[in-house]
């Protein structure tokens, strides 16, 4: 697997628009991860919280979501816009892009979303490490990324990842692929891995 392709925080209108719900549906994609009440979910790369708002309403009352990103200026827009909608769970964690890994305690969350952010990892391999070192026995993991295929949006074709790509990469990290995907719209596609207890 390989990585290199970053989204610019100055087009984050564009992650919240009504036009990437129509493409890119997250109720379908949340509801391939089974959230309930009362777990703990890391939203990895959670930019303006096109996820996370929807996450955070399905864990409540008693749940939270950690939305995790390397832009500070993207948390503070996710924090607005839960404000703006009465949304109290939602913990935003400002990471670094360097190898110190991920502000969470060890084995403490109950899933990860991953959307849109494998195929940006200066290190795959290194970003489902401290996945997996996050999740609990037992923990889910979905991931959402662009089709390997031609179009005219999304990263270049190059930098973007198979399911078998993906699959292989969480493979080597210890997941269990645990579906045939999620179909999530016409451009991404949706995979669940589960991390074996």
């Amino acid at each position: 697997m390989r990585a290199t392709h970053r989204f610019d925080p100055q087009h984050m209108g564009r992650l919240v628009s009504p036009e990437r719900r129509k493409m890119l549906d997250p109720v379908k994609a949340l509801d391939c991860l089974e959230l309930r009440p009362g777990m703990v979910l890391v939203d990895l790369g959670a930019g303006p919280g096109f996820f996370t708002l929807d996450a955070a309403r399905r864990v409540a009352p008693d749940g939270k979501v950690l939305a995790i990103d390397i832009s500070q200026e993207m948390l503070d827009l996710c924090v607005q816009r839960a404000a703006g909608e009465g949304i109290k769970n939602v913990v935003p964690v400002l990471a670094s892009t360097g190898s110190r890994g991920y502000p969470v305690a060890p084995a403490s969350v109950d899933a990860v979303l991953m959307a849109m952010v494998l195929h940006e990892a200066d290190s795959p391999a290194r970003m489902l490490s401290e996945v997996r070192r996050m999740l609990k026995p037992g923990g889910a993991v979905l991931l959402a990324e662009w089709k390997k295929e031609e179009s005219a949006m999304g990263p270049p074709l190059e930098h973007r990842l198979s399911p078998r790509e993906a699959t292989e990469g969480f493979g080597a990290a210890g997941f269990i692929r645990s579906n045939d995907g999620c179909e999530v719209g016409p451009h991404h596609y949706a995979l669940r891995f589960d991390l074996p207890r």
